[in-house]
């Protein structure tokens, strides 16, 4: 039966008493060498999201930038476009409403995304 135990096949070993300060130098080295391989991992995953990110923001940088000298060249077409009919000072003011008047646009578009997004 499962609840007998064979005494003619039991065997018992000795145990010596434990070297307590062994045991203790062990653990501690090898809790040691496992803090260390976790701190190496966080390392190695961190490096790689830093690097993957820097390569986003330069990406956006140079996209600003030249997002930044295209509308320049744009708008100076623009005015310089008007001036063919118009007074400078008509061609800057016709140009400078219409790009306030996008940038309130946009940004009451944005404010309109933004709360459909919240609700």
């Amino acid at each position: 039966m499962a609840n007998q135990i064979d005494s003619a096949n039991a065997h018992v070993a000795k145990v010596e008493d434990p070297n307590w300060p062994d045991l203790v130098a062990r653990t501690v080295d090898d809790l040691s060498h496992l803090a260390r391989t976790e701190i190496q991992l966080f390392e190695a995953t961190l490096k790689r999201l830093i690097e993957a990110q820097t390569e986003k923001v330069v990406g956006a940088l140079f996209l600003v930038v030249a997002l930044a000298y295209g509308s320049l060249f744009l708008l100076g077409g623009i005015v310089l476009l008007l001036h063919l009919w118009l007074a400078w000072w008509l061609s800057f003011l016709i140009t400078g409403g219409a790009i306030v008047g996008a940038g309130v646009f946009f940004q009451m578009a944005m404010r309109a995304t933004a709360r459909k997004t919240e609700s």
